[in-house]
């Protein structure tokens, strides 16, 4: 299993991913795949583990700007939280 979160700036991943690697948290910041971008940029944090409380911990710290994805395998990104 494999979480995307979005942001809409490299400085907001970047903020965010310092936050959950503080918690514990692996993980890499990419840019987002064009097919999950209306605008064709934007970055992304991806981990692969407890992903909803990682939301939590980034909405608790006002960091929470983007979207959540979920993938499992080689299936396609589907959005699980808006």
């Amino acid at each position: 299993m494999q979480y995307l979160i979005t942001f809409k700036t490299l400085t907001q991943a970047q903020r965010a991913a310092r936050l959950l690697e503080r918690a514990g948290y692996t993980l890499s910041i990419r840019r987002v795949p064009p097919d999950l971008s209306r605008s064709g940029c934007g970055y992304a944090i991806t981990i692969r583990k407890s992903a909803y409380d990682a939301v939590e911990l980034l909405k608790n710290s006002g960091l929470w700007t983007g979207k959540l994805f979920r993938r499992e395998g080689e299936e396609p990104f589907r959005e699980v939280l808006p």
